[in-house]
């Protein structure tokens, strides 16, 4: 426990948020903890330091649906430069650490790129690999399979389809879910084991934009489309290239695995609502918005008040560091019914903000929710019934940046 004291709400105690267990399960935590928010005192590393390197800041605590809203909206009094990761050994990011106007402008230039068109083209590629993939994990023949689907597919479906979405090997999709877990901070490592690891990454992305410019290798992928994007005149630099390669590695890779697992966990463990699905695939969508709310990957982000400003009630001051809990927020009774029960059909489900929301709501959202719902059709076509395998499933517990499963042993009985 760590006490802090704050001025508006009295002193209490307050958990140590950041602990393997409130990391694993730390919803009945918001609950408890949402009637006194915000307060102040909360420790912890925003993505992309080193823990045991750098130092975790202490931060106010939104866990109010509202507060985390307008603290995300109000991107000029609530800035998401950071200057812990900036000033960080680790690789710093792009458009997560920008604010406006250079935000817009990026973000823009981005988007020629990487497009709604490029998305959507991926589809065919990508049901093609699922058959591959799931006739692996689910031979022909045998009545049931039972593996770990976090470590088997999770893990690696969403690695293989950033390599793909590149244009680069796949063999060097086994580095990218490597390099985002590493910078996640969702990877128990040694400080000298995340530097080596982040440090590959940005000579891997260096080397390969550097050559591609130099003509050294062929690309037909989106690295070859960043360094090309063109809008209003605007275009990247080749460090904002690389720089952006990393960020879609790092948050892409890293948070679509976490909706693999937690969305199968919710078929295996709902089988009224796997009938539905299965009967009904048009659902599947839906499935996947209430899974984001009750339990979507990204937890929290921080970011810095650039005034004084008032926030129901508290004091926050110029300067300080404010963390915003999408989770929590995602759970807050006083807007979702029941927050803490799956209900497919969710009238207000697509409120939830587990992508965030304001002018950084996520820009590789479109991408998760194909990969996810691909997946889960994929899923649905190869098997009877999806069900927990014997041994206990495991949480993640290094980091409260990403709420899933390190461990998910599933088993498959095979459709007749």
């Amino acid at each position: 426990m760590t006490h802090v004291d704050v001025a508006e709400n009295g002193s209490f105690e307050i958990p140590d948020l950041a602990s393997p267990e409130i990391v694993a399960d730390p919803y009945p935590v918001y609950d408890r903890l949402r009637g006194r928010s915000p307060f102040f005192g909360y420790r912890d590393l925003p993505p992309g330091t080193v823990p045991g390197i750098d130092e975790p800041v202490p931060a106010w605590v939104l866990l109010k649906y509202d507060d985390v809203a307008a603290a995300a909206m109000d991107h000029e009094t609530f800035s998401s430069e950071d200057p812990t990761q900036t000033n960080s050994a680790a690789p710093t990011l792009m458009l997560v650490n920008h604010d406006e106007p250079r935000h817009n402008q990026l973000r823009k230039v981005v988007n020629v790129a990487f497009s709604r068109r490029r998305i959507d083209k991926l589809k065919p590629w990508m049901d093609g690999m699922l058959v591959e993939m799931f006739a692996e994990l689910v031979p022909k023949g045998e009545a049931s399979s039972s593996f770990d689907f976090a470590e088997r597919f999770a893990s690696l479906m969403p690695a293989r389809v950033m390599a793909h979405l590149y244009g680069v090997s796949d063999g060097v999709s086994e580095n990218f879910r490597k390099w985002a877990s590493a910078f996640m901070l969702s990877a128990d490592l040694s400080p000298e084991q995340r530097g080596i690891s982040n440090q590959e990454m940005v000579e891997y992305f260096a080397t390969t934009v550097n050559e591609v410019v130099a003509g050294k290798q062929e690309n037909s992928g989106l690295i070859s489309a960043l360094i090309a994007a063109e809008d209003e005149g605007d275009t990247l630099t080749l460090d904002e290239v690389i720089r952006f390669c990393h960020t879609l590695v790092v948050a892409g890779a890293e948070t679509t695995t976490g909706m693999l697992a937690n969305v199968t966990y919710q078929l295996a463990t709902l089988p009224d609502i796997q009938a539905q699905l299965r009967e009904d695939r048009s659902l599947i969508p839906d499935f996947i918005e209430e899974t984001l709310r009750l339990t979507g990957p990204p937890q929290r982000l921080f970011r810095i008040a650039t005034r004084d400003v008032e926030l129901s009630g508290a004091q926050i001051k110029k300067g300080d560091w404010v963390a915003i809990f999408f989770g929590a927020a995602n759970r807050d009774p006083s807007v979702f019914e029941d927050p803490d029960v799956f209900r497919l059909g969710r009238p207000d489900v697509r409120k939830h903000m587990s992508f965030g929301i304001g002018i950084h709501h996520c820009l590789g959202m479109r991408l998760a929710k194909l990969e996810t719902e691909c997946a889960l059709n994929a899923l649905l076509d190869c098997s009877a019934s999806v069900e927990l395998g014997t041994e206990p499933h495991q949480k993640q517990t290094a980091s409260l940046l990403t709420h899933t499963y390190t461990y998910l042993p599933i088993t498959i009985r095979r459709a007749s």
